[in-house]
């Protein structure tokens, strides 16, 4: 029996061999409310009051490492396609190494960021919804196989992770 089975053998009601397709969101929750952002800020990073030029800037910093990682890595960041993207980004996987980001797509969804009004020295923090551009980072993981991981480049950084364990299995996107 594996592990996730003997934790929560009291609440399975129905038997399972593998999930085909997980997705698991992720963000730091205390940063999804202003003022423990704000302490946060003042904490870790000795800045007080956070205005949107800081909140720009983190975001900006966020982009540029992207970008900077993506070149030393040799990989592109294209926007995303119309189209289907397992079926996009399918070609990038045929000759990837474990533990390879093989692509980033750039893609405009929505996300909750932390937003700043104000001015001067008073500032409030909020998150809100907005669509912003996002990347998708695919890469061939060494246990999980082919997966993707967004991370929104505003803050807080909030973040998705899909392991597709179904195209894993039937190899569409591994291997030649």
């Amino acid at each position: 029996m594996n592990a996730f089975s003997e934790h929560h053998k009291d609440s399975i009601r129905f038997t399972y061999g593998c999930f085909d397709r997980i997705l698991l969101n992720g963000c730091v929750q205390s940063f999804l409310e202003g003022a423990r952002a704000q302490g946060f800020f003042y904490v870790y990073r000795n800045t007080y009051p956070v205005s949107r030029k800081v909140l720009r800037d983190v975001a900006n910093d966020y982009q540029n490492w992207v970008t900077s990682s993506a070149q030393n890595w040799g990989v592109e960041i294209l926007d995303a396609p119309e189209g289907r993207r397992d079926e996009f980004v399918a070609p990038y996987f045929r000759n990837a190494e474990p533990d390879q980001v093989v692509v980033i797509l750039k893609a405009r969804e929505p996300a909750g960021i932390m937003t700043a009004t104000g001015a001067a020295d008073k500032w409030h923090l909020e998150t809100k919804y907005r669509w912003v551009n996002q990347f998708n980072f695919y890469l061939q993981d060494a246990e999980w196989g082919p997966m993707f991981v967004r991370v929104c480049p505003y803050f807080p950084f909030s973040t998705r992770i899909c392991l597709d364990h179904k195209r894993r299995r039937a190899g569409l996107l591994v291997g030649g």
